[in-house]
């Protein structure tokens, strides 16, 4: 009795510990081919590419979202894919702002959003937005007119995945923290199996020598360093 009591009393605790530790970075321009959207608790990422707009998540609260994406003159309807680092709430919720994306998904991500399985005991989670697209892992997309490499790390959910894009990009959801200048996994709270995530952090590209890393709740990393997002507003069209 006295685990369980200090359980329900430590895991809220843990909870709000590991939402204070994140250093988000400000919606801005990363550069002219990339955006970062600040949103509530989490960043999610707009790439230009040759034939639209590809995010990384949707983030959590269409309203917010669409002001934020405003803050840099990009259009919702602008945005022609979306692919999902995972289906958590703050990843996924806003999708209805997107009319006109197609939205890409790890097959075994499904089974959290189909009501087979719960992120947390007694809570589960239905989908609907409409189509998505599977992709089965560890392989290479075109989207957008760009190169997305997917890399399947199951850990913080059974179908989690990272992205590398072009050469440069790293965009790895809640699959890494950054803090005092190292990365790491993010605090098991939020994983549903931190053992897997740890093995799934040496499948990746080493992010130290990526030239951008893009977390979903430790901002955007340039070099190995956190990065100087350009805040200003910006008026540009799709190439």
């Amino acid at each position: 009795m006295l685990m369980k009591a200090a359980s329900v009393v430590l895991g809220p605790l843990r909870f709000y510990l590991g939402l204070r530790e994140m250093t988000l970075s400000e919606t801005g321009r990363v550069n002219d081919e990339v955006f970062c959207i600040k949103e509530r608790v989490v960043n999610t990422y707009v790439f230009r590419g040759e034939q639209g707009y590809l995010m990384v998540d949707a983030g959590m609260c269409e309203r917010a979202v669409e002001a934020e994406l405003g803050k840099l003159g990009i259009d919702p309807v602008q945005v022609t894919d979306i692919v999902l680092t995972h289906a958590d709430g703050d990843h996924v919720d806003a999708l209805g702002l997107f009319k006109n994306a197609k939205v890409y998904m790890h097959r075994d991500e499904e089974q959290m959003i189909n009501g087979k399985r719960g992120k947390f005991p007694l809570v589960k989670f239905r989908w609907k937005w409409g189509p998505y697209t599977l992709f089965d892992g560890d392989e290479t997309l075109s989207l957008a007119g760009l190169k997305v490499r997917v890399f399947h790390a199951p850990g913080h959910t059974p179908g989690s995945c990272s992205f590398l894009i072009g050469t440069d990009y790293l965009a790895t959801g809640d699959h890494l923290s950054y803090k005092n200048g190292r990365f790491g996994v993010v605090p098991d709270i939020f994983n549903m199996d931190t053992r897997a995530q740890e093995v799934s952090i040496r499948k990746l590209p080493a992010p130290e020598t990526m030239k951008y890393v893009l977390t979903s709740h430790y901002g955007v990393i340039e070099n190995g360093k956190p990065a100087r997002i350009q805040a200003a507003a910006f008026d540009f069209h799709v190439r």
